[in-house]
C-alpha cells in the first residue's frame, strides 16, 4: 500500500496465507530386500523371494487463503489554518496473497530381489525386485484475498487555500493466488526387473482475489 501523504486514511492490508507445511516425513518408505535363494547339497533349496514394493509418497499440504484487505474508516478533519500545502491520501487495504502449497512426497524405491543360488545338484532362481512407489501430489496454493474498500474523508479548512490540500486515492488491489507445490518424484524399481513408480502431479495454483476495493471520496470544504 502506498503511504505518500501527510495525512493517511488507509485500511490495513490483509495478511498472507500460511504456506503449506508437511508436519511429518511424507516420502514413501523403500521396499524391503527379498530373501536370497539358499541351496544345500544335502537338503535342497529354500526359494528366493521378491523385493518389496516401495510405498507411495504422501500429498503435500495445501497453502492457506490470503486474508481480505480491511476497509478504511471514515474520517473528518478540521484545519484551522493552512500554511503551505498538505497531501491527503486514502485507500482500502490490499488483499493478502495466498500461501504456497508444499511439495509432495517422493515414492519409495523398490526392494532388491533375492539372488539365485546352487549347490551340488540343486539350484534355484533369483526373484524380481519390487516396484517403486508413486510420488505424491503437490499441495494446492491458497487463494488471494480481496481488496478493502476506501471510505469518505471530509476536510474543513477554516483559513487558507483549498487548492493547497492535495488529495489522492486509488483502488486497493486483490492478492495473488499461491503457487502449487512441486510433485513428488517416482520411486525406482528394485533390481532386477522392478518397475518404476509414477511421478505425482503438481499442486494447483490458487486463484487470485476477485475484487479491487473502491476508491475513497475526499471532500474539502
Amino acid at each position: 500500500m502506498s503511504t505518500k501523504g501527510d495525512i493517511l486514511i488507509i485500511g490495513e492490508d490483509g495478511s498472507k496465507g500460511a504456506d503449506g507445511v508437511n508436519t511429518e516425513n511424507i516420502d514413501g518408505a523403500p521396499g524391503s530386500s527379498g530373501r536370497n535363494c539358499d541351496c544345500n547339497w544335502a537338503s535342497g533349496c529354500k526359494d528366493s523371494t521378491a523385493g518389496g514394493n516401495g510405498l507411495d509418497g504422501g500429498n503435500g499440504a495445501d497453502g492457506s487463503n490470503g486474508n481480505n484487505g480491511h476497509n478504511a474508516y471514515p474520517a473528518t478533519f478540521i484545519i484551522d489554518e493552512l500554511i503551505g500545502s498538505i497531501r491527503v491520501y486514502s485507500a482500502g487495504g490490499n488483499g493478502g496473497a495466498g500461501g504456497n502449497g508444499a511439495k509432495g512426497g517422493n515414492g519409495g524405491d523398490g526392494g532388491k530381489g533375492g539372488d539365485p543360488d546352487g549347490d551340488g545338484a540343486y539350484e534355484c532362481d533369483g526373484s524380481n525386485g519390487g516396484n517403486g512407489g508413486n510420488g505424491g501430489n503437490g499441495g494446492n496454493g491458497g487463494n488471494g484475498g480481496n481488496g478493502g474498500d476506501g471510505t469518505t474523508v471530509e476536510i474543513t479548512l477554516t483559513k487558507g487555500e483549498k487548492e493547497n490540500i492535495l488529495t489522492s486515492t486509488i483502488e486497493s488491489n486483490y492478492g495473488k493466488g499461491g503457487k502449487g507445490g512441486e510433485a513428488g518424484s517416482s520411486g525406482k524399481g528394485g533390481s532386477p526387473s522392478g518397475s518404476s513408480g509414477s511421478a505425482g502431479s503438481p499442486g494447483q495454483n490458487g486463484n487470485d482475489g476477485t475484487y479491487k476495493g473502491s476508491e475513497s471520496t475526499i471532500t474539502v470544504k
